[in-house]
């Protein structure tokens, strides 16, 4: 595994990042949803990314579409592309060599992934679902259908027969409960379930990133007693174990990606542990974030409290963290007894 991005990756990341500048977090808690400018130019241009050749790709690594979203994750960008993204992937895990229809690889047909079970922390494939019900659907009444997440039926993409909304803690990405029908075309889920987590997985490490940094940027302006307050070891401390903790996710979400894109044994293992490590660090990383701004950083006139929101919301997200904790660990021990 290369240890540096390629100039390719630092251009995706680039270029992205320049798109959500523009639609970057000012603060305010949102009523509803809005499409950012830049969402469909996301959604058009950035679609390829990650898709394997034998669905209809460019050849692009997994690691090039988390470069891209881990990018908007640090922005708080409100686009669809991260849930359409994974909804793309959970249909390439199986490499059944059937492309992926265009107007998704274009855009133009908008996914969302339905894969949490009401009342359950694990994915959809590792528990037994009871009903047709999916819950936490990001999206699911902005996007055109969804791609569904079985226990042994693999996935499917389908219109719900009903969207419920959900009342979101973060109001810039709306939450329901959907319906599914019986599914009509299945396909092996393969690596999809294991791809799509890591799409998350990368969005967390991106708040992570932007609660880092805007916390910083306090340190080094906020003055008190004469001194900033950087200086003081209770604030540099915490920023230090944030930024700590942001690194080994991230690294671990693309090694993750990497085991999982060339065929590692312990690819699932890897996943699992990204996807907890990114949570993990995102809510501590934008806890640190508000405590660094003081009583500013619970009003909701200020951003900090954005990070959490948005860091609460996707942990959930594809399992919850606590699940994918457990079940790294299971795996490990499992691999360590039969070797």
């Amino acid at each position: 595994m290369r240890a540096t991005f390629t100039q390719e990756q630092q251009d995706i990341a680039k270029t992205v990042g320049a798109l959500a500048d523009a639609e970057r977090a000012t603060g305010g808690l949102p009523t509803h949803w809005q499409a950012p400018a830049g969402d469909a130019t996301l959604l058009r241009d950035f679609g390829l990314l990650g898709v394997p050749e034998q669905v209809g790709g460019i050849g692009s690594s997994l690691i090039d579409l988390l470069v891209a979203v881990e990018a908007l994750g640090e922005r708080l960008v409100a686009s669809r592309f991260p849930a359409h993204a994974a909804a793309v992937q959970l249909l390439c895990g199986s490499g059944h060599g059937t492309p992926l229809p265009d107007e998704v690889l274009d855009g133009s047909r908008v996914l969302t992934p339905a894969v949490d079970v009401p009342g359950a922390t694990a994915r959809a494939d590792q528990v037994s679902p009871r009903s047709a019900v999916r819950t936490l659907v990001p999206y699911a009444a902005q996007a055109d259908a969804v791609v569904a997440l079985g226990a042994a039926e693999g996935v499917w993409t389908s219109v719900p027969v009903e969207v419920t909304a959900r009342e979101s803690v973060d109001p810039s990405v709306p939450l329901s409960d959907v319906t599914l029908p019986d599914p009509q075309e299945i396909v092996p889920a393969g690596t999809g379930a294991a791809r799509a987590t890591l799409v998350v997985a990368a969005e967390l490490c991106g708040v992570a990133q932007g609660a880092i940094e805007l916390a910083a940027e306090q340190a080094r302006t906020r003055q008190q007693f004469g001194r900033v307050i950087g200086s003081f070891q209770g604030v540099a401390f915490q920023l230090a174990e944030a930024a700590t903790a942001r690194k080994a996710a991230w690294d671990l979400t693309l090694y993750a990606a990497w085991a999982v894109d060339n065929g590692r044994p312990d690819a699932e293992i890897q996943v699992h542990a990204a996807k907890a490590a990114a949570g993990a660090a995102a809510v501590f990383a934008a806890e640190r974030c508000i405590q660094v701004h003081g009583g500013m950083g619970i009003t909701m006139e200020a951003v900090p409290h954005l990070f959490l929101r948005r860091a609460l919301v996707l942990d959930a997200r594809f399992g919850r963290g606590s699940w994918h904790r457990r079940r790294a660990g299971e795996l490990r021990i499992a691999s360590r007894r039969s070797s």
